[in-house]
C-alpha cells in the first residue's frame, strides 16, 4: 500500500470541517484513500456509490434518508452524478456544523466547484488528488513511474505490458463512459483521435484552429472538447507568464497529460527503450516533471511558462500573486547547456529561485544565480524559493 501525501491534509480537514470534497480522474485511487481515512478517523460511517442503482434509489428522496444517518460520516462517491444533493448538504450542515460529516469524491472539478459554491461556500475544502507522484512512490522508482504513470493500477502491474493494458482500458472508459456522463455528446472516436492528437503536441503552445483543422472540426468545438477533458483531470493548461515582462509574448497556453503513462499510451511507448528513442522523450519528461511539482504544490502557487518571440524561454514559472518566486528549465540530460534565450528568460523573469531541473545529474551552480539540480532533490529549493 503506498501512502498518499494527501491523507494527513484531508484528515486534518475532516476533522476540522463540517464537508471535505476529493476531486481527482476516476482510477486515481479516491476511493481507496476515502476508505483508509475512514479506518483512521474511527467515526461510524456509511458510503453511497452513485454508479449503484441501489444507492441512487436511496437517495430518490434524500433528507429522510441523510437525517437518519445524521451522526455518521456520510461519503458519497461520484458525487458529480447527482448535483441536486448539494442545496439539501446546506441546509443539513447549517442545522449541525459538527466536523466530518460528509466525504464527497468525485471526478469533474468544476461540475462540483461550481455546484457546491452556490450552496456550500464557507463549509468545504477542496482537495486534489492526483496520480502517484515522486515523492509518493519514492526517488528509486522514478523511470518505472516515469514510463507507467501513477494510476495506481498501472504503477503496480506485474509488467510493463499489464500496465499499458490497464491505462487503454482507462483511455476506452474516458472517451465511451466518462465524457458522455460529464455531458460531452461527442463520438467517441472523435474524442479519441483528439486525445492521440494531443499527444503529438504535449508540452507544446496550443493551436486549436490546426487542430481543428486536422480533425474538420471548429476551433470552438475543439476548445469545448479541452475543457471536458481538463475538467476530467485528463489534460491540463499551463497560461503564458506575462507580468511585468515588456516583449512580445507567445500568449497561447501549453497543453499537457496529467499522466505520463497516458501519453505514452496515446504515443504506442510501451518500454523504456521505446520512450529513450522515442521522439517524444524530451516533452514527455518535461511533462512529468510540471505535473510532480503541480501535485507537490498543493495549490499554494500559480504556475506557467515563459516565452518569447524573440526566441527567449523557460519551461515553468512559480509566482504567487504577482511575484515570480521560482523559474524552472526543464532538461533530459545530465550535462545541461543553457541557451542564449534560457539566459535571456531567467534575466526577464527575474525570479529568486533559477533551477535547471534534470532527472539524476549532480548538483551544481551554473552561475548567475543558476542551480541544476536532480528532481528528486527539487523539493528543497522549491519550498525555499516560496519563502523567499
Amino acid at each position: 500500500m503506498i501512502k498518499r501525501d494527501l491523507a494527513t491534509y484531508a484528515l486534518d480537514r475532516l476533522r476540522k470541517r463540517p464537508a471535505v470534497a476529493i476531486l481527482g480522474a476516476r482510477q486515481v485511487g479516491k476511493t481507496t484513500l476515502s476508505l483508509q481515512l475512514v479506518k483512521q478517523l474511527g467515526l461510524p460511517h456509511i458510503r453511497l456509490d452513485l454508479q449503484d442503482p441501489e444507492d441512487v434509489a436511496v437517495l430518490a428522496d434524500p433528507k429522510p434518508f441523510l437525517l437518519a444517518h445524521a451522526h455518521e460520516l456520510v461519503v458519497i462517491d461520484e458525487v458529480q452524478r447527482m448535483p441536486e444533493l448539494f442545496p439539501l448538504l446546506r441546509s443539513l450542515i447549517d442545522r449541525d456544523r459538527r466536523p466530518g460529516r460528509f466525504l464527497l469524491l468525485g471526478s469533474s472539478s468544476p461540475a462540483i466547484v461550481q455546484a457546491a459554491s452556490e450552496s456550500l461556500a464557507g463549509r468545504i475544502t477542496y482537495l486534489d488528488l492526483f496520480p502517484f507522484s515522486l515523492q509518493e512512490v519514492g526517488a528509486k522508482r522514478m523511470d518505472k513511474l516515469w514510463l507507467r504513470g501513477g494510476y495506481p493500477d498501472a504503477f503496480l502491474a506485474d509488467s510493463d505490458a499489464d500496465a499499458v493494458a490497464v491505462v487503454v482500458d482507462i483511455l476506452r472508459a474516458f472517451t465511451e463512459r466518462d465524457l458522455p456522463a460529464l455531458g460531452l455528446g461527442a463520438d467517441p472516436a472523435s474524442t479519441g483521435q483528439l486525445l492521440r492528437m494531443l499527444s503529438a503536441v504535449h508540452g507544446n503552445v496550443l493551436n486549436m484552429a490546426m487542430l481543428g483543422k486536422s480533425m474538420g472540426l471548429s476551433g470552438p468545438t475543439i476548445k469545448t472538447y479541452l475543457r471536458f477533458y481538463e475538467q476530467a483531470y485528463m489534460t491540463f493548461t499551463l497560461p503564458s507568464y506575462h507580468v511585468n515582462v515588456r516583449k512580445r509574448l507567445t500568449r497561447a497556453p501549453k497543453v499537457y497529460f496529467t499522466d505520463s503513462g497516458v501519453l505514452h499510451a496515446l504515443a504506442s511507448i510501451r518500454t523504456a527503450d521505446d520512450l529513450f528513442t522515442s521522439p517524444l522523450r524530451g516533452h514527455s519528461w518535461e511533462g512529468f516533471v510540471v505535473q510532480q511539482i503541480r501535485a507537490w504544490l498543493e495549490r499554494r502557487a500559480e504556475l506557467s511558462y515563459f516565452r518569447t518571440q524573440d526566441g527567449s524561454e523557460l519551461d515553468l514559472v512559480i509566482t504567487q500573486g504577482t511575484k515570480a518566486k521560482v523559474a524552472v528549465e526543464i532538461k533530459t540530460t545530465n550535462a545541461p547547456a543553457l541557451t542564449n534565450g534560457n539566459h535571456l528568460a531567467f534575466e526577464a523573469v527575474n525570479a529568486a529561485m533559477r533551477l535547471v531541473v534534470t532527472p539524476s545529474a549532480r548538483e551544481h551552480s551554473l552561475g548567475s544565480g543558476i542551480v541544476v539540480c536532480p528532481l528528486a532533490a527539487l523539493w528543497k529549493h522549491l519550498e525555499k524559493g516560496l519563502s523567499l
